[in-house]
């Protein structure tokens, strides 16, 4: 029994070690797509919906958790609109640095990491919570899929 629980760990070893690593394409510090997502977050705290809107494909499908469903560009400027008319006081700090992920078969992404918080208008409660977002671009270098995650939790207590 000894030697065959022998054999079986050195099988597993040398298979673990003879695996060939494989690129799946490369990671980018810096790169134009992110300077685009950057922009994008200045424009909302500016209030500039039309720079913003301009950011994005027509097309574009975005997904977050408060919606069941994808909704598009013109769903999300009423949304974009609707955040300054319940919540004050918005700061969006980037948390670390975006990467730009050019994926050998995959879009080009774009993942960013955000610290949030704003101010309730009516309860004057505090909200603050952390986004990790994705967004892809089109061959035209608009983004044509953003993608949000974030916990509500923050969002619903201050609402109270």
């Amino acid at each position: 029994m000894k030697k065959l629980l022998i054999a079986v760990f050195a099988l597993i070893t040398v298979n673990v070690f003879a695996q060939d690593m494989q690129k799946n394409g490369t990671i980018y510090k810096t790169h134009p797509y992110i300077t685009v997502v950057n922009n994008s977050v200045d424009f909302f705290l500016k209030q500039d919906w039309g720079s913003l809107a301009g950011l994005y494909a027509d097309s574009v499908k975005f997904y977050d958790p408060s919606r069941e469903k994808p909704y598009t560009l013109a769903e999300q400027k009423q949304g974009w609109a609707g955040i300054y008319n319940d919540w004050d006081q918005i700061k969006v700090v980037k948390q670390g640095y975006p990467d730009a992920l050019q994926y050998e078969k995959d879009p080009f992404t774009v993942q960013s990491w955000w610290g949030v918080t704003c101010v309730n208008k009516k309860t004057k409660k505090t909200a603050k919570f952390n986004i990790v977002q994705f967004d892809t671009f089109n061959k035209d270098g608009k983004i044509d899929m953003e993608l949000a995650y974030y916990d509500q939790t923050p969002i619903v207590d201050a609402s109270k």
